[in-house]
């Protein structure tokens, strides 16, 4: 599970990583952060800004809602969840999702970036939110679990008729 430690962890390790690369442009001779060094360092703040309320993404203010799989007044159902949303998958540039669960309890797990977090939702928790092109995946931890995803996209950022595997 995320937790606040955790990303006072990864800003300070952040911190220092820049402060030391700063440090290293002033000495004659020295080696600036490698380019590999660097992008972790940018994940990690990109991560720790995009995610304050434990670890969750926040979905953008100015997102419109497009689509919702199951539809309207239906949900997914321990076991007719499709196959592409427990395994690992994506959605598109540009394509935000929001799993709302309606009874029950289930897994969010956003495998990237490294390391994988893993949330535990239920009805009386905020709703997951999916970030465009991150790796993720759901698992019920319940028999009675019934969710559904919701799909948010920037308005004026193109059409919005796209098919989803095994939905």
């Amino acid at each position: 599970m995320a937790s606040s430690s955790h990303a006072s962890i990864a800003i300070t390790v952040a911190i220092l990583a820049i402060t030391a690369t700063c440090a290293f442009a002033f000495v004659p001779g020295a080696r600036s952060l490698g380019k590999r060094s660097a992008n972790k360092i940018a994940s990690l703040l990109s991560a720790t800004n995009s995610a304050p309320r434990g670890g969750m993404p926040i979905l953008p203010s100015d997102v419109v809602k497009y689509s919702q799989v199951p539809k309207k007044d239906s949900y997914f159902v321990k076991d007719k969840i499709p196959r592409g949303l427990l395994k690992n998958h994506t959605t598109k540039a540009g394509t935000y999702g929001v799993i709302r669960v309606n009874a029950g309890k289930l897994l969010y797990r956003i495998e990237e970036p490294e390391p994988p977090t893993e949330f535990v939702l239920s009805p009386n928790d905020p709703p997951g939110i999916i970030e465009p092109t991150r790796l993720h995946r759901v698992a019920p931890l319940t028999d009675d679990v019934e969710f559904c995803v919701e799909f948010h996209r920037k308005p004026g950022t193109g059409p919005v008729d796209e098919k989803r595997e095994g939905l």
